[in-house]
């Protein structure tokens, strides 16, 4: 149940139950490695306790992944595209994506994990979703950087419904 548009590069790491919901955990790989350069969109928010993460502007997150040894852009998660419920309205400004650097060292290699959260399988067919691998109600995406190991946990933490 991982979204289409990145199932080839997407090594599933775990796989859970949690109560009616499925879990399911697993690393961003291209060309046998886990070496992107990540661009967004969206607004970096500092936490005392959370940390930095990604909130939307104008409802929108978009993440994108670069594959450092062969160049592809994977699109890892667009709010307007992804998700249980996606936007019925686009958003009406273009939003640049921007390169993400760690913090600590000023590097732009990182390594990418993904959490999706699926609701009950047969709870999705009775509704009649037609993209039931895209239909994810929330998605966690951790960031490492691969100079230094900084890791921005839960960098995006977003609901889809």
């Amino acid at each position: 149940m991982i979204p289409r548009k990145i199932q080839s590069y997407f090594k599933t790491t775990c796989q859970k139950m949690d109560g009616e919901n499925t879990l399911i955990e697993g690393m961003l790989t291209c060309c046998n490695s886990h070496e992107f350069e990540v661009q967004i969109a969206g607004d970096i928010k500092r936490d005392l306790f959370s940390g930095m993460h990604l909130q939307p502007i104008n409802e929108k997150i978009v993440v994108d992944a670069c594959c450092k040894k062969c160049g592809k852009t994977i699109s890892v998660f667009d709010s307007d595209l992804d998700g249980y419920e996606k936007s019925e309205t686009k958003c009406d400004k273009f939003i640049l994506a921007k390169p993400f650097v760690c913090k600590r060292c000023i590097d732009n290699t990182f390594s990418v994990e993904i959490k999706y959260e699926y609701p009950d399988y047969q709870e999705l067919i009775d509704l009649g979703t037609t993209e039931i691998d895209n239909a994810f109600t929330w998605i966690w995406i951790t960031l490492k950087c691969n100079q230094c190991g900084k890791r921005y946990c839960n960098f995006v933490n977003f609901e889809t419904t």
